[in-house]
């Protein structure tokens, strides 16, 4: 069931964090849709698709300034907080628990009275699996020691709007995929980096995947028909990394001669080996230790309850791939070279996906 525009049409929205991956397809969403859409969102660059949409007002600032977040959200009817940022190493993860914690409750204490709050957490809030359980909005949240900053203070952040006395909702996207990824999202850049070649040894771990566009739908559904103070998970299918690569490798016509899976504790070893590598270099560790931990874990989830309540209907990843491929492809020429190219086995026009 899509948006329903008579809700939308005229009404005042801000949108923290509406310049993220995520963010940008809810603000086009609700520009399309009628709305009159503010932007609170550090200064994006000039040539920043977001700057060219319509209905919108770009408000810069910071979630950690209570006076320039007052601005923002001030005569709004609906706020949707997906200010955030999504970083388990390096010097991003060290800022999580100031921006996720402490950005949500200057957001809290601003709403208007009467407003509803549409707070973007994520699935790793409701926690992970090492044997494949499929979890849901209820499951006891058992990662609790898992010690990731990003994890814990989504998990923070979280309990703090759903103890507040406020009109809120929370919505629980899983790993996003899809086009229009601009800066480079976390599953943007694995994607990217397999249509490359680079990633020719497949992860322990499996992950619950989601179009961009879904979850962006599933925000604007959890506003219009959301239960007060529940949360949502805004997912779609879940694979291993192993039938993932299949997909990624399928969608671009590959053809790997072999997609082998990295056992777990070599997968730590090399984590280390570029964590040693990445200081001695002055560069980010990919994968990271950090990466290590989360891939001990099977974060796979059912989107049951978005389903039934909200009428949410996510697409299936293939096509959610598909779109992704041919949106990265047509800003660059995904062409692997030497090994990589040898591994991979592309078609003769690298690409097009319909080329296979």
């Amino acid at each position: 069931m899509p948006a329903d525009p008579a809700y939308w049409s005229g009404r005042t929205v801000c949108v923290t964090g509406g310049t993220g991956f995520l963010g940008y397809h809810v603000v086009r969403l609700l520009g399309d849709l009628g709305a009159n859409v503010r932007i609170f969102a550090p200064e994006p660059r000039t040539d920043h698709p977001v700057r060219r949409l319509a209905r919108t007002e770009l408000i810069p600032g910071d979630v950690l300034d209570p006076a320039g977040v007052q601005k923002a959200v001030s005569e709004c009817s609906v706020v949707i907080h997906a200010a955030g940022i999504v970083a388990v190493h390096g010097a991003a993860a060290k800022k999580t628990w100031r921006v996720h914690v402490d950005g949500t409750r200057n957001v809290l204490d601003a709403l208007e009275p009467g407003a509803r709050l549409v707070h973007t957490s994520s699935v790793v809030a409701v926690g992970a699996s090492r044997s494949k359980e499929v979890l849901n909005e209820d499951s006891p949240f058992a990662i609790r020691r898992l010690r990731l900053d990003y994890i814990q203070s989504k998990r923070a952040a979280e309990e703090l709007v759903l103890g507040s006395a406020k009109n809120v909702v929370v919505v629980n996207p899983s790993y996003l995929i899809g086009p229009e990824d601009y800066d480079r999202s976390v599953m943007g850049q694995f994607c990217h980096r397999f249509w490359r070649g680079r990633v020719p040894l497949v992860p322990p771990g499996g992950l619950n995947l989601v179009d961009v566009r879904d979850a962006a739908a599933g925000h604007l559904l959890a506003a219009e028909r959301g239960r007060r103070g529940q949360r949502y998970i805004l997912g779609g299918e879940d694979h291993d990394y192993r039938s993932f690569a299949r997909l990624l490798a399928d969608v671009a016509g590959f053809r790997p001669r072999f997609l082998p899976a990295i056992p777990r504790p070599l997968f730590t070893t090399l984590a280390a080996f570029n964590e040693i590598r990445g200081r001695l270099l002055g560069r980010e560790a990919y994968p990271s230790l950090a990466h290590s931990r989360l891939n001990r874990f099977y974060w796979f989830f059912s989107s049951d309850r978005a389903r039934k309540e909200l009428g949410y209907d996510p697409r299936n990843v293939r096509d959610s791939l598909v779109d992704a491929y041919d949106w990265f492809a047509s800003r660059e020429k995904l062409r692997p070279r030497g090994f990589n190219h040898w591994w991979l086995r592309p078609p003769p026009d690298t690409n097009s996906h319909e080329a296979k």
